[in-house]
């Protein structure tokens, strides 16, 4: 997508071998032709051409056939395979390169309904690498680490390049989402003699990537939570994790660690936003500067996002786009700009050969030069406090006990201690005041728990102090009810006898509250200006009353929540028979 952008025109709305329509025209009686500019080049090159002379409206088919070491066969890649020719019998054409491709004379042949066709041929060969733009480094990766005497051998030849990215091993098996698990050739002595060659090591990490829903294909890779508490929990995990494997190799302290984060589609920008925000800020407590590898489309997006929204969110040192865009600098259509450095994958699957070792399938991107100079985290002062997330909690329980957790990170001096504090309050009551705040042992994930009467509401609050004595806001509350059984609620008058309690296995607490007949009253409590929550069964209506004003309805079956605009003795009238309350709660907003 980022190639398509790039090249923009003929390659907007297609693979990147594609063609669009030039501007209408009278016809012309003309032979057909095709043409290409330029006719040969390399992987870097991109090469446009125009087909003129066609039956005019027409459809257009194109035949490849590559010949390549002395042997032609038909190109077996992916095209676009037909264009259209405009009222003029024209239309315009482009070609590059991809990875896979083989090195030879391609031949396009042309062929429109009326068998009127035309062709042209197209060299392609294997160039040398591009020179970088200013102020940029070009750097390789491949999925394996390659032979350490080819290496040797390309640094020895003075080839182009002055970084190397590689796979860090993952040591939970079950998020390791790496081409190539073994890495036969990746040592600490291979890396310390492509470090001593003059070269740097840029570790990266593939581990977790978006949660599965958001996946191009479900299930290809192993998720990330698509619960931001549970995600900003696994992000700092696989920092630890990543520091851990890079110090064991003994890649040098100064360079990024690169979380490799695949392209995933929209709808996990929270879950990915906190998931990246405990990987940058646990590499940075570690000293270490962050990196992330996505597409400007989503993770980029998303993390300018994030930062836009929240100016404590702690940015990645760098962003290396994937763009395969053919330019070797770190221009990136799309990219936001956040201040952070920039890395540009811009040619994808290409063969080099350097100091006459054989040939290597290698990534080439450039990569900004300040990054290798920019100062470690640790060496900053901290003035930022701590990043707290909470976990949602179920607005109602059925047990005794609720349960509330959390995860926070500190990308300065670390965290310290967590302050909680709790609130009760009894069913139709207002809130009342918090509790004094208690300490927490600081882990970067903590947990609550509360024990709860019926008809009780509990609340938890958290914030987070880190060394250097910065404190969070509070969280905002995480409140969950314990519903209060149906035999709680009350039949006055002639209801009485228009209500009865009848056992069932599967109802809260075993029993339900059922109408005789409709028009049965009865009353739940008195409620403040907050909030009703009503578990229900069968095919009549619930009207809801408070002082004696209807304030809404409630149907059918499962559990119903209703805003209560004021106080009062809150009521529910039953339209028919059969209509069961299992249970209730009246909460404070």
């Amino acid at each position: 997508m980022a190639l398509v952008a790039a090249l923009g025109g003929a390659l907007a709305s297609g693979p990147a071998h594609a063609a669009s329509a030039v501007p209408s025209a009278a016809a012309r009686a003309v032979a057909p032709a095709v043409s290409i500019t330029p006719t040969s080049g390399d992987e870097m090159s991109v090469f446009r051409g125009t087909g003129t002379g066609f039956t005019p409206g027409s459809s257009v088919s194109v035949a490849i056939t590559v010949t390549a070491n002395g042997k032609t066969s038909p190109y077996t890649g992916s095209y676009t395979r037909t264009h259209t020719a405009d009222a003029n019998g024209s239309f315009d054409w482009a070609w590059i390169w991809t990875d896979g491709d083989p090195y030879g004379v391609y031949s396009f042949t042309f062929t429109d309904t009326s068998q009127r066709s035309a062709g042209v041929l197209l060299t392609i060969a294997n160039g040398a690498a591009p020179s970088p733009a200013t102020g940029t480094q070009l750097m390789i990766d491949a999925a394996s680490a390659p032979p350490l005497a080819t290496l040797q051998s390309w640094q020895r030849a003075k080839a182009p390049y002055g970084a190397i990215g590689i796979y860090l091993p993952i040591a939970d098996k079950g998020v390791d989402d790496r081409h190539d698990k073994t890495q036969t050739n990746l040592t600490p002595a291979w890396v310390s003699a492509v470090q001593g060659g003059g070269w740097h090591v840029l570790p990266i990490y593939v581990g977790r990537q978006a949660p599965t829903s958001c996946q191009p294909t479900a299930g290809a890779f192993h998720p990330m939570s698509a619960a931001p508490a549970t995600a900003l929990a696994q992000g700092v995990a696989a920092a630890s994790d990543a520091v851990a494997s890079a110090n064991r190799l003994g890649v040098a302290a100064g360079v990024p660690v690169v979380y490799d984060l695949e392209g995933y589609r929209s709808g996990c920008a929270a879950a990915v936003q906190a998931f990246l925000l405990g990987w940058t800020a646990q590499l940075h407590q570690f000293g270490r500067l962050s990196a992330v590898y996505g597409t400007a489309a989503s993770a980029a997006t998303d993390l300018s996002r994030a930062a836009a929204a929240d100016r404590s969110y702690v940015l990645p040192d760098l962003f290396w786009a994937s763009t395969d865009n053919r330019r070797a600098s770190t221009s990136v259509a799309g990219l936001p700009a956040t201040g952070w450095k920039v890395a540009n994958q811009f040619l994808f699957g290409v063969r080099r050969s350097y100091g006459g070792t054989g040939s290597l399938a290698v990534d080439e991107s450039a990569v900004d030069d300040r990054i290798w100079t920019q100062a470690a985290p640790s060496t900053r002062a901290d003035t930022a406090a701590p990043i707290v997330m909470m976990a949602g909690a179920p607005a109602l329980t059925r047990t005794g006990k609720a349960s509330f957790a959390w995860s926070a990170v500190d990308a300065g001096s670390g965290l310290v201690s967590y302050e909680l504090r709790t609130r009760l309050t009894a069913g139709g009551h207002r809130a009342g005041s918090w509790s004094a705040p208690r300490k927490v042992a600081a882990r970067t994930t903590g947990l609550a728990a509360l024990r709860l009467k019926p008809g009780e509401q509990g609340c938890v609050q958290v914030r987070a102090v880190d060394a250097a004595g910065n404190v969070s806001g509070w969280m905002a509350p995480r409140c969950t009810s314990r519903l209060a059984d149906d035999r709680l609620a009350k039949a006055t008058g002639a209801s009485k006898k228009r209500w009865q309690h009848t056992r069932r296995h599967s109802a809260y607490r075993r029993t339900l509250t059922v109408a005789k007949r409709g028009g049965a009253v009865l009353r739940l409590g008195h409620g403040t200006r907050g909030r009703l929550a009503v578990v229900h069964s069968g095919r009549g209506t619930l009207v809801v009353r408070v002082g004696g004003r209807r304030v809404g309805v409630i149907r059918g079956a499962g559990t119903t929540w209703l805003d209560l605009p004021r106080a009062g003795n809150v009521t529910v009238t039953a339209s028919r028979a059969h209509v069961a309350i299992d249970g209730f709660a009246l909460t404070p907003r």
